[in-house]
């Protein structure tokens, strides 16, 4: 058996000057070898580098290699693409499933709007898709009083927080005469689709007409020409895309921090101070969390739509690679765009029509897909999970804080209540597989990057980013085979453990709850790689490998009211099943969704004046 051997990252914490002249430090071609060099040995990349070009990678391991259906005589080639290609028992399981639950987008949105009515009128919740839908039919709103009062209340939070803004964009004009459309097909009984007149807001790094992409930089402004299938898809169901969100500076970060537009605050947290959203989706998190919009689009190459989505308390889907097509732009053999939502349900109808291959997709990977589908989540609708099997690794949970060890082990327990069988097992070698996705990820936005590090726009970058492109600059050829080596071991493992032992892996979201952010970063931010990497803990295996992964909450900490997080993840292609164990997962939030202490009241209903709709947004 191989033992829990994932090690912290070793790197100092540096902020304002001094990370600055470090930053600059790593362009010095004596010095930077040195560093970097440095770096690389405490973080046992040549250990990598060996274990990739050993036998041991050569063969599946785990605790029990007849039951994984291991041999050692199975070479491994490198793997860049994490695409699951079904087996023939697969591929007709999956058609037996469309047939026996076909989708269908009116009923399951239906669907909600039964569940709501149902729900307890005690208990804080957000407003869903339904609650929306639901009122334009009945004509007590108007998708343009919702777009108008949402264009004034953006306004003025990000006159009030000016560093700390969620939504960076709007095309004002255009969002108030597709509103205005949307109106007049609620009235004419014309309506697109199940998402018409749903206000949405969209990751500043995701294609979409009408907004300008700047990965969060000063220099970067891209014109968009055509959407990205899934928005593409989102709009043929007349959403109403309200503008793009903040995020962490192209992307190479977890807590959302933005020195340009400022870092969003997280909408919980009862003292007052400034904790995190995570990143790097950390506006749209931020925006669904405190009300402001039912739903988000994200993208999660190292964790960026889970964590942030875990950290705010919100639902978070990064689903099967290529199963939601979109251009491979960033960081395109680990990168996915997913939904984000306030609840299960909604982010189940988002992800069935975002999902679905694309007819010209990079080396057509999202054709290779079986049909969308939510087969387990639709026909089992009781709370009986008799026969599920749930993957415990022991160790890996216990690498985080208390009190996320306790919700954690409430959840299980939870589930083995429900009837499902819990099964100890190994992720073995995490230590390799971290560090085989943190050369793929930082190798490839340094790819993207490289036209501007090399150039004046060098200095516009904030540092952080600088020394995170220089690491990615370094890394030689064969580490990054070696790296490619790492994900065909750990692809292979995770699908003959998932065809053999378990249906679902159980983790923590993140290793604690939202971290602080310190009053040292505002001059020039800060690099903490040992923070960064820890709030990924539980989210690299599923990038590299591509296996969908879930976050929901289940708890709040007793002192700051931050939430505690959960993650599902299961084989390729299977989103349903994470979508209904989700679904019963409700009551293991003790009193249920604890409103945040940032919230945006819409105060759609009653028609309250605008100076009431802030609520504690200083």
């Amino acid at each position: 058996m191989q033992v829990y051997n994932l090690e912290a990252v070793k790197a100092p914490r540096l902020c304002g000057v001094p990370l600055d002249l470090f930053s600059r430090l790593l362009r010095l071609p004596i010095i930077k070898e040195f560093i970097l060099k440095l770096i690389k040995r405490k973080n046992k990349i040549p250990e990598m580098v060996r274990f990739a070009n050993s036998p041991h990678c050569h063969r599946l391991e785990g605790e029990d290699d007849e039951s994984l259906g291991n041999n050692d005589t199975q070479h491994l080639m490198p793997l860049y693409y994490p695409i699951h290609e079904m087996t023939k028992d697969e591929a007709e399981m999956h058609q037996r499933m469309v047939k026996e639950a076909p989708l269908d987008l009116k009923a399951l949105a239906d669907a909600n709007v039964e569940a709501l009515s149902s729900a307890s009128k005690d208990k804080f919740r957000y407003w869903t898709i339904s609650d929306y839908t639901s009122r334009y039919l009945d004509g007590s709103i108007t998708p343009t009083q919702v777009v108008d009062k949402l264009i004034n209340i953006i306004e003025e939070m990000n006159s009030r927080n000016q560093n700390s803004s969620v939504v960076t964009q709007m095309n004002k004009e255009e969002l108030r005469l597709q509103a205005a459309e949307s109106t007049k097909r609620y009235q004419n009984k014309n309506i697109m689709g199940v998402l018409d007149g749903v206000p949405i807001l969209v990751k500043d790094e995701i294609p979409t007409v009408g907004h300008s992409v700047t990965l969060g930089t000063s220099f970067i402004s891209d014109r968009v020409e055509k959407d990205v299938l899934p928005i593409i898809k989102l709009k043929q169901q007349g959403v109403l895309i309200v503008g793009k969100t903040n995020q962490h500076e192209i992307g190479i970060g977890t807590t959302g921090f933005n020195l340009l537009h400022g870092t969003p605050k997280n909408p919980y947290g009862r003292d007052g101070r400034h904790y995190y959203t995570g990143g790097s989706t950390s506006g749209s998190a931020a925006a669904v969390a405190m009300g402001l919009v039912p739903l988000a689009v994200g993208s999660d190459g190292g964790g960026s739509i889970r964590i942030p989505s875990g950290l705010c308390g919100i639902v978070g889907l990064k689903a099967t690679y290529k199963r939601v097509a979109r251009d491979c732009s960033v960081g395109c053999s680990v990168s996915h765009a997913g939904p984000m939502a306030n609840n299960v349900h909604d982010a189940a109808l988002a992800y069935a029509i975002m999902a679905g291959e694309a007819e010209n997709d990079h080396r057509r990977h999202s054709q290779m897909q079986p049909p969308v589908h939510l087969h387990a989540y639709v026909t089992n609708q009781s709370k009986d999970l008799k026969g599920l099997r749930i993957g415990i690794f022991d160790e890996h949970i216990k690498d985080s804080d208390e009190n996320v060890q306790r919700a954690t082990k409430r959840a299980i327990e939870h589930y083995q209540q429900l009837g499902a069988e819990i099964v100890p097992i190994t992720l073995p070698h995490l230590q390799e597989i971290h560090m085989a996705h943190a050369i793929t990820i930082s190798t490839e936005m340094y790819s993207l990057m490289e036209e501007h590090y090399q150039s004046s726009h060098f200095n516009q970058f904030c540092p952080e980013s600088r020394v995170s492109l220089a690491i990615g600059r370094s890394w030689s050829s064969s580490e990054f085979l070696a790296a490619q080596k790492v994900r065909s071991y750990a692809m292979h493992h995770i699908e003959v453990l998932f065809q053999n032992k378990v249906d679902i892996i159980l983790s923590p979201a993140t290793p604690c709850t939202a971290p602080l952010m310190r009053d040292d970063v505002a001059s020039h931010g800060e690099s903490n790689l040992s923070e960064t990497t820890a709030l990924m803990k539980y989210m690299i295996h599923g990038n590299l490998t591509g296996i969908p992964g879930l976050v929901f909450p289940i708890a709040y900490d007793d002192e700051t009211s931050l939430p505690i997080s959960l993650q599902l993840q299961a084989a390729h292609w299977r989103e349903d099943i994470l979508f209904r164990v989700a679904r019963h997962s409700q009551d293991i939030l003790r009193g249920g969704i604890a409103k945040p202490e940032l919230y945006v009241d819409l105060n759609l209903v009653h028609n309250e004046k605008q100076s009431d709709i802030l609520v504690n947004s200083q």
